[in-house]
């Protein structure tokens, strides 16, 4: 008696389960449209700052990239091969603080220089625009930047689900 009734429940339950797990298709494509609509608008600032900067200013833009990127590069290896030595510092038998403090100092340093040098090149950005392409660039700056700091707030949830939609 205890196993047909139990057997009974766990019909029922599937049944359940499977009436809420269901999605509306329209639901799921209205979703991705306004996923697209989001991306297109905040992910993909680089094709909107193209149009309002002048053909002579895209060239000096793509000098002032390169000559920019020149200069980090290095730090950026270095900084690579630093935070490599600092996972090696950090996960012998019997760490050493002194030597953990002073590559921690090594790795500041160098992100403030690389920090830095893009604030200077944004600078030069700035000097070379109008005060209506002042205004579109600074908001195009500030949509970058609450676009990355909205995503680092996400929870992993919504990344998951994001994939998930993705793929299908």
């Amino acid at each position: 008696m205890k196993t047909k009734v139990l057997g009974l429940f766990m019909i029922v339950a599937m049944f359940l389960a499977a009436n809420v797990s269901a999605q509306n298709p329209q639901q799921k494509n209205d979703f991705r449209k306004w996923d697209r609509e989001r991306i297109d608008r905040d992910i993909n600032p680089r094709g909107e700052h193209q149009s309002f900067f002048t053909d002579e200013q895209k060239e000096t833009l793509k000098e002032m990239r390169l000559e920019m990127a020149k200069q980090v590069k290095p730090l950026r290896n270095e900084l690579g091969e630093l935070e490599a030595r600092q996972q090696t510092l950090s996960t012998v038998e019997k760490p050493d603080m002194n030597a953990i403090y002073k590559n921690i100092e090594k790795i500041s340093d160098i992100k403030a220089e690389i920090a830095k040098i893009m604030a200077k090149h944004n600078q030069e950005v700035r000097g070379m625009l109008s005060d209506e392409q002042l205004l579109k660039y600074d908001e195009m700056k500030k949509r970058q930047l609450d676009y990355h700091h909205d995503f680092g707030k996400r929870n992993w949830m919504d990344r998951m689900d994001r994939k998930r939609f993705e793929k299908s």
